[in-house]
């Protein structure tokens, strides 16, 4: 998939058609390396460096280099498409499994979902690091967004594993886009190095009051 100034009408429709299929999409080349350097600011704070999550405040560096990632055009596309014309952001922060940390059930990011209900969150990671096997690059099961029940209590459990899962890696710069209704999970980060990423929800409707 090309970058996201390349995103014409074939590299949408792939895009569409990806997330329609299959509920994920991943895309290299989202951020270029002055914008990861920005972004990785926020976690060289010495009260969130090497944290599970990183809070965004008023005093993070480059602030609204975090906020702006709802604009990217990829995002955009990607959540006109799973969640109709009008949403807005719920949520971004940063995510940094230490090493021997990490590991999740599958999971969902809404309440389960009746049949013929819409779509409700899109999930995007922004991989700030490179996301191998060994520092634990998110699994996700393709398909189980059309399920209307939720995760069954056996493949919720961390060290469970589902037959069909698959290991996402990538460069850093690339996005993980989800729909969030998608079964998927973290990772336990067995490498001695940082598994960083802007973590974001973009979510059905307008913004609250």
């Amino acid at each position: 998939m090309p970058p996201a100034d390349a995103l014409d009408h074939h590299a949408r429709t792939l895009l569409h058609d990806a997330l329609d299929r299959h509920g994920w999409t991943l895309l290299h080349d989202a951020l270029d390396a002055p914008r990861l350097t920005r972004l990785r600011a926020a976690f060289d704070d010495p009260t969130n460096s090497g944290t599970e999550h990183v809070r965004l405040t008023e005093h993070t560096p480059h602030l609204a280099e975090w906020h702006a990632l709802a604009a990217h055009p990829l995002a955009l596309a990607a959540a006109t498409h799973v969640l109709g014309p009008e949403f807005h952001l719920q949520t971004v922060h940063g995510r940094n499994p230490r090493p021997g940390h990490g590991q999740q059930g599958l999971h969902v990011d809404w309440r389960p979902r009746a049949q013929n209900e819409p779509f409700q969150v899109l999930t995007a990671l922004w991989l700030l690091d490179d996301f191998t096997a060994e520092n634990g690059a998110t699994r996700l099961v393709p398909g189980t967004h059309r399920l209307p029940h939720p995760v069954p209590r056996d493949y919720a459990q961390p060290h469970a594993h589902h037959p069909d899962e698959r290991i996402i890696t990538a460069p850093a710069g690339a996005v993980l886009l989800i729909n969030g209704h998608l079964w998927h999970s973290g990772r336990q980060n067995n490498s001695k190095g940082p598994r960083r990423a802007a973590q974001m929800a973009l979510l059905r409707g307008p913004s609250p009051p």
